[in-house]
C-alpha cells in the first residue's frame, strides 16, 4: 500500500440509497458458502509464500525465487509472470497491459458475462511490494490481496456468471497508483460499465485478533459498500469493520474516472509494523484472519457476478385500532424466479415476542405476493418478516435482511422487524405552512408545526425537501412541544446536495449515515425518534438546521410529521363525549369493507362528511343532508377506494374537523 501520512477519518457509513420501501439485496447461497471453504489454509499459505520469496516458482519452465517485487527491481517481472501462468492455469486467457512505456504491467482475467457482457464488476489488488532493497517479501503488502484475487479466479473458473468480472492485479501502486490508473482511464476512454471495484489492500495482519478490517468508500460507492457488508456478515460474521478515509491504495483511481470502488484493508487502527520492510514476511501473518478475509472477498464477487440479487418493496402495515386481521403485500423482483411451488415465501410473525409463527401468501398475481397476518387483541406489538428463496433452492434472503435458512426459508430470523401496535391509536400528517424558508451560512433556520390532537406520542417519522449544495455542512433538529430533542441528521452526505423526499423513521433498514445526497427515500435518523414516544403531541414542534460553512445557502422547501399516537380516552361512547361537538376516530383503523364513523351535533345542522385522497381531492361523500341534534354513527363502505392513507372532514354549520384514516385489503 502505498502510504499518505496525512489523512482524514471518515465517520461517515455509506449504504444502499433506494428510493421509498424499495429494498435491494444480495441473498445467501449455500453453494457459495461451500466453494470458498475451497479457499483453505493451504492453498493461500502456498500462493502467499511463492509471491513473498519464501519458496520457488516455476515461470516459463523455469524454477526461480521471487526475491523482490519493487517496481525497478527485474524480481517484479516474475511477479508478473507467475500471475499471468496462474491465470492461465485456471483457464482464462490473461491480458498484460503495458504502461509508463512498458514498464509496468498489469495482469488481467476476465471472465465474461453470459447476460450483462457490457457490465463488469472488478477484484483487484496490487501486486508490487516496498522496500527497494533486493529482499522485500511483501507478504501483507500485498502478495495477500494479491493470492485473495488468484483465489478468485481459481474457484469462480469452472462457473458461468451473468456479469463480467474481471481479476486484475496491478503494478506500480508504491510510487502512486500507477498501474490501476491507467486502467481506469483506459476504462473510462473505452466506456467501461464498471459497477463495483473491490480493492484488497493488506488484509492478512491482526496483531490483536480482533478479526477488525477498515473500510474506505465514498458516496458514489454506497450501494456496493453495503453489498460486502450484507455478503461478509453472511458468509463470515466473525469479522468486524470500521472506517477510514484514504484515496492511497487503488481504489481511488477508480474514483477519479467516476465508478464506485471500495477498499478492504487490515484495521487501520493495528497497522502492520512490519510494513514497508524486510520483515514483512510470512512469519507475521493471521492466517485464520487472513483465510476469512480472502474468502469473504470471494462471496463478495461471485455474489455480485452471479446476481444473486432480489428487489423487495413493502409499505409496512400501519399501526391503528382494529382487531381484525391485517394484510401485508410484499413485491420481489430479481433475475432468480421467486419459488412459489415447493417452499412457498413465508410471513413470519409474532405477539409481543411470543415466538413467531408463518403464514404463505393468500395469492401471488406476478411478483406480487399477498399475506394475511392474523388479528390480535388490543394492546398487543407486532412483529413480522418475510422470507423467500429461489426455484431451484440455491437463494434466499429475508426482508429486512439479516434472516437465513433454505428449505423452508427464513427460518433464522433477522436482526430488526417491521412492527405496528394495536391499540386506540390515531394517526395524523400535519406539514409547514410557513415553507419555503431560507437557509442561511453560519445561522440557525426555524420553522414550526402546530399539532392540535391531544394524546401521547407513540411513532414519529419526518419528511423534508431542502434544497443545499452541500449537506455535510448542515445539521438538522427536530424539537417536541415540550422540548425534547433528536438530531435527525449531523453533518452528513459531504459536497453532495439536497434533502429530496427524504423520510427519518426508526423502523427504516438503512441508518442517514449510510445514504448519500440527494438522500430519497426513508433513513433511520442519527437520534431515534423514539425519544418522542410517550410525550404529549399537541404544541408546537419546531425544526432547526443549522448550517456549518459558508458559501452554500439553501432553503427549506417543506416537512411535513407524521405521528401516531394514543388517544387519551378509549372506548368512546355517547355518554363519555362532553363536547358539545365531535367527530370520532372511525372504527376499526386501519378499515377494510367498511368502518364506523360517530359525531355529534349541539344542534339540528348540514351536514357535509367527505373523504379525500392524500392530495387533497374528494374521493367519496358520506353524508350531505341535515341531521338532528345528538349522536349520530355513519357506516361507510369503502370497497371501491384502493387501499392507503385518506382523511375525511365534517362540516357543520358551525364545526369542521379532520381525521385520518388507513384503508387495507
Amino acid at each position: 500500500m502505498k502510504k499518505i501520512f496525512t489523512m482524514v477519518i471518515a465517520l461517515v457509513l455509506f449504504g444502499l440509497n433506494t428510493p421509498g420501501n424499495l429494498k435491494a439485496q444480495l441473498a445467501y447461497s449455500p453453494f457459495l458458502d461451500s466453494l470458498i471453504q475451497l479457499a483453505d489454509h493451504q492453498s493461500i499459505l502456498l500462493l502467499t509464500r511463492q509471491l513473498a520469496g519464501d519458496t520457488t516458482v516455476v515461470i516459463n519452465g523455469q524454477t526461480t525465487t521471487i526475491s523482490s517485487r519493487h517496481y525497478n527491481n527485474p524480481n517484479n517481472s516474475k511477479a508478473a509472470g507467475f500471475i499471468y501462468d496462474k491465470f492461465v492455469e485456471y483457464g482464462y486467457t490473461p491480458e498484460i497491459h503495458t504502461f509508463s512505456n512498458g514498464r509496468g504491467e498489469n495482469i488481467i482475467a476476465t471472465k465474461t458475462g453470459t447476460r450483462y457482457p457490457g457490465k463488469e464488476f472488478i477484484i483487484c489488488g496490487h501486486y508490487d511490494n516496498m522496500p527497494s532493497g533486493s529482499v522485500a517479501p511483501g507478504a501483507d503488502d500485498n502478495a495477500s490481496g494479491t493470492v485473495a484475487v488468484l483465489e478468485a479466479a481459481r474457484l469462480l473458473a469452472p462457473f458461468d456468471s451473468e456479469y463480467t468480472i474481471r481479476f486484475a492485479a496491478w503494478d506500480e501502486e508504491e510510487i502512486g497508483l500507477v498501474g490501476s490508473y491507467a486502467y481506469a482511464q483506459r476504462a473510462a476512454n473505452q466506456g467501461q460499465e464498471i459497477l463495483g471495484v473491490l480493492n484488497l489492500d493488506m488484509i492478512a495482519w491482526d496483531s490483536d485478533n480482533d478479526y477488525t478490517y477498515s473500510i474506505a468508500t465514498n458516496a458514489l460507492s454506497q450501494s456496493f459498500t453495503n453489498d460486502f457488508l450484507r455478503t461478509t456478515a453472511y458468509y463470515q460474521p466473525l469479522l468486524n469493520h470500521n472506517y477510514y478515509y484514504t484515496t492511497a491504495s487503488d481504489h481511488a483511481s477508480f474514483w477519479q474516472y467516476g465508478y464506485p470502488a471500495m477498499l478492504a484493508i487490515e484495521d487501520w487502527y493495528d497497522f502492520n509494523e512490519y510494513y514497508h520492510t524486510p520483515g514483512d514476511n510470512i512469519n507475521i501473518l493471521n492466517m485464520p484472519y487472513y483465510i476469512a478475509f480472502v474468502r469473504a472477498s470471494i462471496a463478495n464477487i461471485a455474489a455480485q457476478g452471479w446476481d444473486h440479487r432480489f428487489i423487495f418493496h413493502h409499505d409496512p402495515v400501519v399501526s391503528g385500532n382494529s382487531e381484525e386481521d391485517r394484510e401485508a403485500v410484499l413485491i420481489v423482483q430479481g433475475s432468480h424466479p421467486v419459488d412459489i411451488q415447493n417452499y412457498l415465501p413465508r410471513l413470519y410473525y409474532t405477539g409481543n415476542g411470543s415466538g413467531f409463527d408463518f403464514v404463505t401468501p393468500y395469492e401471488v398475481s406476478g411478483d406480487t405476493l399477498r399475506f394475511m397476518i392474523p388479528g390480535f387483541v388490543f394492546g398487543t406489538e407486532v412483529s413480522y418478516y418475510f422470507a423467500v428463496q429461489d426455484s431451484l433452492g440455491r437463494l434466499t434472503a429475508t426482508y429486512p435482511a439479516g434472516g437465513l435458512g433454505i428449505n423452508p426459508p427464513g427460518t433464522q430470523a433477522p436482526g430488526t422487524f417491521f412492527i405496528y401496535d394495536i391499540d386506540n391509536i390515531s394517526a395524523l400528517s400535519n406539514c409547514s405552512s410557513t415553507t419555503p424558508v431560507a437557509i442561511s451560512d453560519f445561522q440557525n433556520t426555524y420553522d414550526q408545526i402546530l399539532v392540535e390532537s391531544t394524546g401521547t406520542v407513540m411513532d414519529v417519522n419526518v419528511n423534508l425537501d431542502i434544497t443545499h449544495a452541500r449537506t455535510g455542512e448542515l445539521r438538522l433538529i427536530l424539537t417536541s412541544p415540550d422540548g425534547t430533542v433528536a438530531m435527525l441528521s449531523d453533518r452528513n452526505g459531504g459536497s453532495g446536495s439536497n434533502y429530496t423526499n427524504t423520510t427519518f423513521d426508526d423502523q427504516a433498514e438503512l441508518a442517514i449515515t449510510q445514504g448519500a445526497p440527494p438522500f430519497t427515500g426513508r433513513f433511520r435518523p442519527q437520534m431515534a425518534l423514539s425519544t418522542f414516544n410517550g410525550k404529549p403531541v399537541s404544541g408546537n414542534w419546531q425544526m432547526r438546521i443549522h448550517d456549518g460553512g459558508a458559501g452554500n445557502t439553501g432553503t427549506l422547501n417543506s416537512w411535513c410529521l407524521h405521528i401516531l399516537y394514543l388517544e387519551p380516552t378509549t372506548g368512546i361512547t355517547p355518554n363519555d363525549i362532553q363536547e358539545d361537538e365531535y367527530l370520532g376516530q372511525n372504527y376499526p383503523n386501519p378499515a377494510k369493507g367498511t368502518t364506523t364513523i360517530e359525531f355529534k351535533l349541539k344542534q339540528p345542522s348540514d351536514v357535509q362528511l367527505i373523504i379525500y385522497n392524500m392530495l387533497g381531492q374528494p374521493v367519496a361523500q358520506l353524508a350531505n343532508e341535515t341531521f338532528s341534534a345528538g349522536n349520530h354513527l355513519i357506516v361507510a363502505g369503502l370497497h371501491q377506494l384502493t387501499p392507503g392513507r385518506y382523511f375525511y372532514q365534517l362540516k357543520t354549520d358551525s364545526f369542521s374537523k379532520v381525521m385520518p384514516m388507513v384503508i387495507i385489503r
